[in-house]
């Protein structure tokens, strides 16, 4: 019997999609004060960030992130995603801070 040391990866892998996703589409232009407060407090590229080292704590892989990123690149089911205006910004964003940053550097707050 072999052991399960991340019995939730699938939800992980899930989750750091959905969370790459929201991000790189931006707040839409007709948000209500909720929607903004919201984006504004939890939609930050730190906080996107320590979502996805939680999500790597818990079974995801970096091939995993660097998978997601080139799914939204070239996917033709993102493709609508593709248009939005400074998704290419978002997602270059994303991809250099997950290529230059150590797990310690996003999970800590400079102060």
């Amino acid at each position: 019997m072999t052991r399960n040391d991340f019995p939730m990866k699938d939800w992980h892998i899930k989750h750091m999609e959905n969370t790459v996703i929201k991000h790189v589409k931006g707040l839409s232009p007709d948000a209500t004060r909720y929607q903004k407060k919201m984006h504004y407090k939890y939609g930050g590229i730190v906080k996107i960030l320590r979502y996805i080292e939680y999500d790597k704590k818990h079974g995801v892989k970096n091939e995993d992130v660097i998978a997601i990123l080139e799914k939204l690149r070239t996917d033709s089911s993102f493709e609508d995603i593709r248009g939005i205006e400074g998704f290419l910004d978002r997602l270059k964003e994303i991809e250099s801070s997950i290529a230059n940053a150590p797990a310690t550097k996003i999970l800590t707050r400079n102060s």
